[in-house]
């Protein structure tokens, strides 16, 4: 293989220097400083730490090395300073392992008083410990289970405003955490993928169905995301974050299948699939013989799934129809009561210039508008403006190509689907109806 040729993407760089810069910046070919070097300099000699027995390829970074970290200590003292510093019995005192989840509940009620965003990282530093062959198995949260808050607002607002790039790298930074590496191939050469389930055991995927799953949990991730940093944002932006949500959902899902989620799963099972093996084989048998071990472990997924249902919330409509018609009108009364002048201007007014057009053109904005300013707004609601103003444009659209086909003496049809106007006439009125457009038009430049 030459110095321009990636050894795992197999990509053929013009220049070595582009090749480096690849190995730094890339996230499935990612090298050390120290591999990179060895890639072009494949024939230099290989210096060993005598004590922990990382290679270098110079000894001024064996040196380094020696003088920064605890290589410069007998692995006697290296033991003991690990012991003392994380507070870990010696394997001659170690307590029953019942008292594990104990420990790790009281990690749980400190994070709760902690701000969400914050709350999951210190349960997921429960890491794998070895010591003398004891080793303390790390929480891993179940396939389409993993917690979002893990990812600081501000890493949350960088992938929310990437645009269309925002799928894939919700994705990368979800699954580079070890406590969301809950799948593996039990056989390389077949196409079947073991997640870890809510169960705390095995369910098996076909490569297609898994890629799906994972797509489908990249936008979940997303709309959490938005939820999370509702806040951080105006009205108009968290309208258009989630339209560029619903754009990547819609439109995207074979482009980031194949170009970018099959690389990342395929990087994945190269480079870890063995530790990620091992680990969920430990953490499956640990929750099965320990039954606190697995109590503690439904509770970090309860904590997830809070998330979930405190996000649906959000995404509920809390601004109704009523309560537009009753500040603004119910549009049905205040054009029935007019539908014999709105049919009679299309025949010697420009659609433009029609009081129909200007209603609802008033109307789409006044609503938006209202919404904006709602403090108690929800995402659902801004949604829904948007969807409403859709429906109300795609109306106009059909009343204009009937206007645009009107022959002299025929008489438009305001009706359309999801707009119907029954003719009311005067007496029929309800006192608190507004009976004239103009009425109804003053009483919104009042307000």
């Amino acid at each position: 293989m030459s110095d321009r040729t990636c050894n795992k993407c197999n990509y053929v760089f013009k220049f070595p220097n582009m090749l480096k810069k690849h190995f730094r910046n890339s996230f499935h070919c990612l090298l050390s400083e120290e591999d990179i070097y060895l890639f072009f300099n494949p024939t230099v000699n290989i210096i060993k730490c005598n004590i922990c027995c990382q290679e270098f390829s110079q000894k001024s970074s064996l040196y380094r090395h020696q003088r920064n970290i605890k290589c410069s200590k007998p692995k006697e003292q290296i033991q003991n300073n690990i012991t003392n510093q994380n507070n870990i019995p010696t394997p001659n005192n170690i307590p029953n392992s019942n008292n594990i989840p104990n420990q790790i509940n009281n990690t749980t009620n400190n994070n709760n008083t902690n701000n969400n965003n914050n709350n999951i990282i210190n349960n997921n530093n429960i890491i794998n410990n070895t010591i003398n062959n004891t080793t303390i198995i790390q929480h891993i949260n179940p396939f389409g289970f993993e917690d979002v808050r893990a990812i600081p607002i501000p890493e949350m607002k960088t992938i929310l405003n990437s645009g269309d790039k925002a799928g894939f790298q919700i994705i990368k930074s979800i699954y580079n955490k070890i406590e969301n590496k809950n799948f593996y191939k039990p056989n390389m050469s077949r196409p079947e993928i073991a997640c870890l389930n809510t169960d705390f055991n095995l369910t098996i995927y076909k490569s297609k169905e898994f890629c799906d799953a994972l797509f489908d949990r990249c936008i979940a991730f997303l709309h959490h995301m938005l939820y999370l940093c509702k806040n951080e944002y105006s009205k108009n932006a968290i309208k258009n974050i989630y339209e560029n949500i619903e754009y990547i959902e819609t439109t995207m899902r074979t482009e980031i299948y194949d170009k970018q989620l099959q690389n990342i799963i395929e990087s994945e099972f190269r480079n870890n699939n063995l530790g990620n093996k091992d680990r969920i084989s430990k953490f499956i048998k640990e929750t099965k013989d320990n039954s606190e071990t697995k109590e503690q472990s439904k509770s970090l997924l309860n904590n997830i799934l809070s998330l979930s249902n405190e996000s649906s919330k959000e995404y509920i409509i809390t601004i109704t129809d009523d309560e537009l018609n009753r500040v603004f009108g119910d549009p049905k009364v205040i054009l029935g009561l007019n539908k014999k002048e709105f049919i009679e201007e299309f025949t010697f007014k420009r659609y433009d210039d029609t009081r129909f057009w200007k209603f609802w053109k008033d109307r789409i904005n006044n609503e938006t508008t209202y919404i904006n300013k709602c403090k108690t707004a929800s995402i659902g609601d801004i949604k829904t403006i948007k969807q409403r103003q859709m429906k109300i444009e795609l109306m106009l659209n059909i009343i204009k190509a009937r206007a645009d086909n009107l022959r002299g003496g025929d008489l438009i049809d305001l009706d359309v689907e999801g707009f119907i106007y029954e003719q009311i006439e005067e007496d029929d009125r309800i006192d608190d109806r507004i009976d004239n457009i103009d009425d109804y038009n003053n009483e919104i430049i009042i307000k």
